[in-house]
């Protein structure tokens, strides 16, 4: 980020003061939440690293809960570094007995490496305590980032530039703080969204390169498949001349009996076999390429036919469509293509870009999108007592969904369970990091904890649909 804005941020910041609640590192931002106020995220994006205050009510990764000790501390100052791209937030602890503590929050805002370091100021000297990226010498021989040493600013030949930018800023906001957030919002994201892109679009053409290569071999094994007569011919002449056939014998000429002409037929031999293993290996083909021939011909037609599907996937990411396979790394064509069908068939609602719903009618589905489609941030509603379906509220932002989205949400698990016909249905609700299905249990069957419970009224998609006006 240039030096400027950061300057112009710091200054908007002067007087910036806040009771820090948690610390969590969210994707590529490092969120530090305040109590009863806007969230302070710093974005350590690879492409660009500034700080700005927002209103995002992020879900909290518990996996990546920081910094533990700034917990009811509070944000005094901030001030940007004379010489480079480094922030410095002043934090202060009181214990119970009104005894000071003082922390400093460095943010060093230099892609690709952007960093947060949490010290402590002791004799004058900030000792580390925590930090987002730790590495030693191995990986930075110029210092390190450990907890327990000395902070040492990174050494750049960076010059800042004092030059002040004009207002509005590029994007016509007024104010610094708001064009870091939609710089990041509208920029940043949109990067992600293409990387993704770009990612999901490299596997499938890898993936189409591998089918590729399969048909070639396939259509060179039909090619041998179609020699069948050929082989049977061979083996039918080779059976009244097995004794006058010699040792090492490359080339055996004779009469074709199944050619009503009674023509010649040249059979190439296997010098190191015997005249009865020479045999043995043309029925042996002819066999193998009579029954092969129909396997064949239906295997091809499926690899063409997962071609045409892995093209038409990437033709859908092409023309702009948010294709959410959360593809794994060795993933085969076919696994892409069936969880590709598999998303198209479900019943679901997209709400927004923050929010969809998706609903498993069968136990199958239930299984699918518990397991598979479902990440931990994701949030998860079944009918209590009742056999019904598996509702999956998906989160692509991470925020804690609003009471009103809960509510919707729990009328769908009701309606679409054996009790959608009663008035008021007991419907558990939580996180799918919660949810675990137990080894070998049937489809759709599952356990959860950190649930709630409330009492829903039964309304299926389309009264939602009609409600929301989508």
């Amino acid at each position: 980020m240039n030096y400027a804005y950061l300057s112009d941020w710091a200054d908007e910041m002067h007087d910036f003061y806040a009771s820090i609640e948690d610390c969590h590192l969210v994707e590529d931002r490092f969120a530090i939440s305040h109590k009863g106020k806007k969230n302070l995220f710093v974005v350590l994006s690879s492409a660009d690293s500034f700080p700005y205050i927002g209103n995002d009510t992020l879900l909290p990764d518990t996996s990546k809960a920081m910094m533990y000790m700034l917990k009811n501390t509070q944000i005094v100052g901030i001030s940007l570094d004379a010489k480079d791209r480094i922030l410095y937030l002043d934090i202060l602890f009181k214990d119970i007995y009104q005894q000071s503590i003082n922390y400093v929050m460095i943010l060093e805002l230099m892609p690709p490496q952007a960093n947060v370091i949490l010290c402590q100021k002791r004799d004058n000297k900030l000792m580390i305590v925590d930090s987002v990226r730790k590495y030693s010498y191995a990986e930075n021989p110029q210092r390190q980032v450990l907890p327990g040493l000395v902070y040492s600013p990174p050494k750049t030949a960076f010059l800042p530039s004092r030059e002040k930018p004009e207002k509005p800023y590029p994007d016509g906001s007024n104010n610094c703080n708001d064009y870091f957030k939609n710089r990041y919002e509208q920029v940043l994201k949109q990067q992600g969204i293409n990387q993704r892109r770009q990612s999901q679009t490299a596997q499938l053409n890898r993936e189409i390169k591998k089918l590729q290569k399969k048909l070639k071999l396939q259509q060179a094994d039909l090619a041998e498949a179609e020699k069948a007569d050929y082989w049977r011919d061979c083996a039918e002449a080779l059976k009244p001349n097995l004794q006058i056939i010699e040792p090492g014998q490359q080339t055996f000429v004779t009469i074709n009996y199944y050619d009503p002409a009674m023509s010649e037929i040249s059979i190439p031999l296997l010098p190191d076999k015997k005249p009865m293993q020479n045999l043995q290996y043309y029925i042996k083909k002819y066999q193998k390429a009579k029954k092969g021939h129909a396997i064949i011909l239906e295997n091809i037609h499926r690899t063409q036919l997962e071609i045409a599907q892995t093209e038409e996937l990437i033709n859908r990411i092409a023309a702009g469509e948010e294709l959410d396979l959360n593809l794994k790394t060795g993933a085969s064509a076919s696994q892409i293509i069936q969880k590709a069908s598999i998303i198209d068939k479900l019943l679901s609602l997209k709400i927004n870009d923050d929010w969809q719903i998706v609903i498993g009618r069968k136990a199958k589905e239930n299984d699918f999108i518990t397991t598979q489609l479902g990440r931990p941030h994701d949030w998860w509603f079944h009918c209590r007592i009742y056999h019904g379906a598996h509702v999956l509220l998906r989160c692509f932002t991470k925020k804690n969904p609003s009471p009103d989205l809960i509510n919707h949400c729990c009328n769908l698990a009701a309606w679409y369970s054996q009790a959608k016909h009663s008035g008021n249905v007991p419907v558990d609700y939580t996180q799918i990091r919660y949810v675990r299905k137990p080894r070998k249990a049937a489809p759709g069957y599952v356990i959860y904890t950190n649930h709630h419970s409330v009492y829903a009224t039964p309304k299926d998609l389309r009264e939602l649909r009609e409600l929301l006006g989508l």
